[in-house]
This record gives structure tokens, sequence and C-alpha cells, in this order.
């Protein structure tokens, strides 16, 4: 059993004990993104604007990792590029949500102050400059994290209903489900469209520990529109495995804002 996780004897406010970063840290994520101190860098993404392409086939399984639900993905072919990632080219390596446990809260990523019901995380891999995502991960530049709003709508989002059959299957700890052959197409959570593919840039780090500062964090401004009922199928796992005496529901998954510092918000 992991030695963190988001009760009050393992949650966001213990971390600092086992990784020292979590108060230590210049660059620590999530933050509150105050929207009249972001800076504009229009140039950026109109000389070399922010590209992905994904291939649906890649998703290779579903686990439950005692924190979240995660898709693994074998991500070649599957890259993002462009924006403020400079000349690398980006792979993607896993996605994942946060969530809390009602549609009030559950981002990591708030905005102005307000929350959204959850938050998908699209973790990729700096390709060009190191060997492996592990490898990527211990470097300032290594992981760029696509992030996305989740707010409750009158539908079903189309992409994430193929998932939730494999979640219904991974509702303990440990356990894993390979993705059937129709596959999931990460592109399909993300905007279409000009002014919807807007975002906020910043430099930072991963959310949960060891809460390395290896990440460039892309957060798109349109948040994508979930039913009631995905959500609460994700509030229906658990952190605990199946044998355990008292099982824990899986919600409020998330660490709360941390202090900007020094650093700069981008508009892109």
């Amino acid at each position: 059993m992991s030695s963190w996780g988001y009760t009050e004897k393992t949650g966001p406010l213990e971390w600092h004990k086992d990784f020292p970063v979590a108060k230590e840290g210049k660059r620590q994520s999530p933050i509150d993104i105050e929207t009249e101190s972001v800076k504009e860098a229009w140039s950026v993404t109109t000389e070399n604007p922010l590209v992905w392409e994904y291939t649906e086939k890649h998703c290779l399984n579903v686990e439950n990792t005692s924190a979240s639900w995660k898709v693994n993905v074998d991500g070649t072919g599957s890259t993002l590029k462009g924006g403020p990632l400079d000349k690398a080219e980006y792979e993607l390596w896993q996605f994942h949500a946060h969530w809390g446990n009602d549609s009030s809260h559950g981002s990591e990523h708030t905005i102005d102050g307000k929350d959204y019901a959850a938050e998908l995380h699209l973790v990729h891999w700096n390709r060009t400059a190191y060997p492996s995502p592990n490898v990527a991960a211990g470097h300032g530049d290594g992981l760029t994290v696509l992030g996305l709003f989740m707010e409750v709508g009158e539908e079903d989002h189309p992409e994430l209903a193929k998932l939730i059959p494999h979640l219904e299957q991974v509702q303990y700890s440990g356990e894993k489900v390979t993705i059937c052959e129709s596959g999931i197409n990460p592109a399909d959570f993300l905007p279409k469209g000009g002014e919807n593919k807007k975002f906020w840039n910043y430099l930072g780090s991963l959310t949960t520990p060891p809460l390395l500062e290896s990440v460039i964090w892309i957060v798109f401004q349109k948040p994508i529109k979930v039913s009631e009922k995905q959500l609460e199928i994700m509030r229906s796992l658990f952190f605990t495995p199946k044998e355990a005496k008292e099982p824990c529901q899986m919600c409020n998954n998330y660490r709360p804002p941390v202090k900007l510092g020094s650093r700069d918000v981008k508009e892109m």
C-alpha cells in the first residue's frame, strides 16, 4: 500500500513529510490560474501551433492505481509538439483523472478560484531528449501534461463512454483490464476549432508524489462536458483492494492549488 493517499492521515497536507519538495519546491502544481495576471504569448501559437496526433489502438489497458484510474498507452505514433514545447516532440504515456465526491469540486487547477467537477490529464514524455518516460520525469523539460476541465452536461461524453465499461471492471485497487479492440481515441477529448484551443501554460510539477518538478503544463480553457452518471461511475471506484476490511471510496483524489510564486502563466 502506498505511503501517500487522499485521506486525512495520508493526504496532500501530509505529503511534505516524505516528499520535502511539496513545501520546498519552486514549481509545484496545481495552481489557481488568476486570469488578470496571465501574460499573452500569441506569437508562439501563431508561428508554431500546438499539434497533436493520437492513435486509438495504442490504448492498452485500464488500471486502478489506488489513486485514480489510469489508461496505459503504447505511445508510438501518438505525439504532441509545437506551442510552448520548443522543438521537442513528446509521446503520450498515459492518461488519468482527478475528481471530487460531488460535482461542485474535484479539479486540481482552479480558475480565479473556480473549481470544476473533475480534471483529465494526458501525460506525455520528451522522446526527443530522453530514452524513456522514467528518465524524462527527472528533468525539467521531461514531461508535458494536457489538462482538461470536466463539467457536468446533459449528455454522456462519447469518448468517455467507451472507457466507462472498463472502469466498471477495475473498481478495486490493483485491478487491471485490457481495452477492447474498438479502442479509445485521446484526440476526441481535446478541443476542436480555433477559440476552443486556447490554453494556459506554465512550468510545474507532477500533482502526485514524488511531485517531480518536470512538467510543462498546458491547461485548456474550454472544459469538456460529461454526464453526472459518468462522474458517479468514477466515484464508484475504491482506493482499497477488494479484500479490504474497510473499503474506501475513491473521491476527492486531487491536490489543492499551491502558490504560483515567481512563475509566469501564459495564455496561448
